[in-house]
């Protein structure tokens, strides 16, 4: 076991805590157990009643019938004993059916209505809190599977190991005391060999471990290579790639197949062991125990009771194989989703934040740094204020740090050094929601959800009216294409909005930033893969979106670059220029540079990384 991660006793405790908060509908899950157990032990043995009162029947010299737990017989002729004991057998059974029926309806509602909905909102609650780098960090296969299948297996815990763990303590404890009370000799006979499945349990634990283990990280694999086959559909198709995707994602699902074949041969191996060992038990019992019937120091009733008494104690001990695998699933999908749970808010408030009474929207990088690793820089010494209402254009090469610095701002993450301020307050001591709601955040390929166009544009402010919707969209200039949709306000967007041009869904986008009313305005180069004619519509929208908003806008493309009062030039990380366009024209430095080659191109799009190839 890695050193990092939590040991199994560690996991264990965590379950069982998990599991308290559950005690009362356990103890009602594990009180039906407990009758349905004494219900089957009283038909076992009144049966063996009836097979020695029909035998006595038949020959009195023969053992005489043995009552089980004390009980005097009435004094009934045969038949009518039998009549009586068959018709309380079936009355056993009947009422053992509709417990039987009971208890997985209620195990239904622990389990499946209760325990697995709310662990999976807790999972997902913590997603939405969690910062952005536990997402870099983690696949989004990885983050499915824990919301799902490791929710699942932690389901498994409470029912498959606590539930059927102390099930099968209780039932060997019951068989045990009742064969120890029929034949002590013969119950330490046949029970000989158990301390071996003890002992084979332990082994195919610490084997079968590892191998889950690996079949989940497997499996996150697997559903990433889903995942990004079919949102990379239309690229995959493009390419005339099919055939290419079809055998990635085949080698993907070959290896978990072959885990999961490791696996199940290792189960294979354990069960018939088990299985083997405990039908010793029964060969001992016809061996040792005919010898006893026929000495007539033991009834046959007895002995057909003590036989079905062993084989329900060799299968709850073969059971224990059942729930061992279990079990090591369970630590396993646990361990993933406690690392959710446990995950530090690396951004979190303060514990007495402020709250501004009227924000200005002056906004203030103060010496700022930042790495994802330790180790490589992304922004090494970032400074520069802008005042309220101004509008700053970020221009850099790929990787220069554009977006991050852009992420800082809605505090995605903190900056290893130095602050940034919003009205003269750290960023960090602001309420989290208040500051993100005074953030209206425009991405380069923004997402809609699949819901209608209004719900998609009120996504921040849910509550907002018809007329606000329909305002917000008339000054993105998505209101008059809205207007023309199936059901205007109302249309339903498919998944993905590919019912939407490129255009429209960024004015959508900005539509739903601007309906916050926020003060500050982060543009995140929303026109870098769009159309001439398009880029048009954007520009205009956000014209009219920057207006008396403090705005930041990342944009390679001089149409966008000339609308800012002035622009800062990032490389590597640092500010190398700023200014206005004509200032940073007239130092001829690296902004002159790359508006030059646009201006020589004027249909291309000139990104910093392709400039410093070619100059």
């Amino acid at each position: 076991m890695p050193e990092n991660e939590p040991s199994h006793a560690h996991l264990l405790r965590r379950l069982l805590a998990l599991s308290w908060r559950y005690r009362a509908q356990c103890i009602a899950v594990f009180a039906f157990q407990v009758v349905l157990l004494g219900l089957g032990v009283l038909g076992l043995g009144l049966s063996g009643v009836a097979i020695d009162v029909t035998r006595h029947a038949l020959d009195p010299a023969s053992t005489p019938v043995s009552w089980p737990l004390g009980i005097t017989p009435p004094s009934w002729g045969p038949s009518r004993l039998l009549l009586g004991l068959g018709g309380l057998v079936l009355f056993a059974a009947a009422l053992r059916a509709l417990l039987n029926y009971r208890y997985s309806v209620l195990a239904s509602d622990l389990l499946q209505m209760k325990l697995v909905p709310e662990l999976r909102t807790s999972v997902f609650d913590k997603l939405q809190r969690l910062s952005f780098r536990f997402f870099d960090e983690n696949a989004s296969g990885s983050i499915f599977n824990r919301v799902t299948g490791d929710v699942q297996s932690v389901r498994s815990f409470v029912d498959g190991v606590l539930l059927q763990g102390a099930i099968m303590v209780l039932s060997l404890g019951v068989y045990l005391v009742y064969m120890l009370r029929t034949h002590a000799p013969l119950t330490l006979a046949c029970l000989a060999l158990t301390p071996l499945l003890w002992l084979a349990t332990h082994v195919f634990a610490r084997r079968v471990a590892p191998a889950y283990r690996k079949n989940r990280e497997l499996s996150d694999r697997m559903v990433l290579a889903m995942s990004e086959g079919v949102a990379g559909m239309q690229v995959t198709k493009v390419f005339g790639r099919e055939q290419q995707e079809r055998d990635r994602f085949e080698a993907h699902n070959e290896l978990v197949r072959d885990q999961q074949r490791a696996v199940f041969v290792t189960v294979s191996r354990f069960t018939p062991t088990i299985d083997f060992i405990s039908q010793l038990n029964i060969g001992v019992l016809l061996l040792y125990g005919g010898s006893l019937v026929a000495a007539r120091r033991m009834s046959l009733g007895d002995l057909i009771v003590f036989a079905g008494l062993l084989q329900q104690f060799s299968a709850q001990v073969s059971s224990m194989a059942g729930i061992v695998n279990t079990l090591q699933q369970s630590l396993i999908g646990a361990r993933r989703v406690f690392e959710v749970l446990d995950a530090p808010l690396e951004v979190s408030e303060v514990p007495a934040p402020r709250t501004p009474v009227v924000l200005a929207g002056r906004l203030r990088f103060e010496h700022v740094g930042f790495e994802y690793a330790p180790g490589a820089p992304v922004l090494g010494d970032v400074s520069f204020e802008i005042e309220p209402g101004a509008c700053v254009a970020i221009l850099g090469a790929t990787g220069s740090g554009k977006s991050t610095l852009l992420s800082l701002i809605p505090r995605f993450y903190d900056p290893t050094r130095g602050h940034i301020e919003l009205d003269g307050v750290d960023l960090r001591e602001l309420p989290l929601d208040y500051l993100r709601r005074n953030i209206g955040l425009v991405f380069q390929e923004s997402l809609l959800f699949r819901n209608s166009v209004a719900q998609n544009i009120a996504f921040g402010n849910p509550e907002a009216s018809r007329e606000r919707i329909e305002a917000a969209a008339k000054i993105a200039g998505a209101h008059e294409f809205i207007v023309n949709l199936p059901e205007g306000y109302d249309t339903v967007l498919e998944e993905g909005a590919v019912n939407l041009s490129g255009g429209q869904r960024q004015r959508l986008a900005i539509a739903r930033a601007l309906l916050l009313e926020p003060k500050l305005l982060l543009l995140d180069d929303p026109t870098t893969a769009v159309d001439p004619q398009t880029e048009h519509e954007v520009l205009e929208a956000m014209e009219a979106a920057i207006e008396g908003r403090t705005t930041l806008i990342i944009a390679n493309r001089l149409s966008t670059l000339r609308r800012a009062d002035w622009i800062l030039v990032l490389e590597d990380g640092n500010v190398v220029e700023r200014g206005t366009h004509a200032e940073l024209m007239s130092q001829r430095g690296v902004y002159y540079r790359a508006a030059s080659l646009q201006a020589a191109d004027p249909d291309s799009i000139v990104l910093l990384d392709a400039l410093g190839r070619r100059l």
